[in-house]
């Protein structure tokens, strides 16, 4: 998978489970039974672990990629 799409995938992901925490906040009595139920969390954190993986592979193949490209500079 591309960096660029892992980055919109994991950013869209969070955006939904924002979404459906702030739904459940305001529609359900969230105060009952608990604060938040787990499905919007985990959807949260794994939003931000795919958003995270692909900043992490943008920056790693960047600096790799510059590495590359100095050491055949030199020739």
């Amino acid at each position: 998978m591309a960096t660029w799409l892992e980055k919109q995938i994991g950013s869209l992901l969070v955006i939904a489970a924002v979404v459906w925490a702030v739904y459940h906040l305001a529609s359900v009595h969230a105060f009952e039974g608990g604060f938040l139920r787990l499905g919007p969390v985990q959807l949260l954190m794994a939003g931000l672990m795919v958003w995270l993986h692909g900043k992490y592979r943008a920056a790693h193949f960047t600096r790799k990629r510059r590495e590359y490209e100095a050491h055949f500079r030199d020739f």
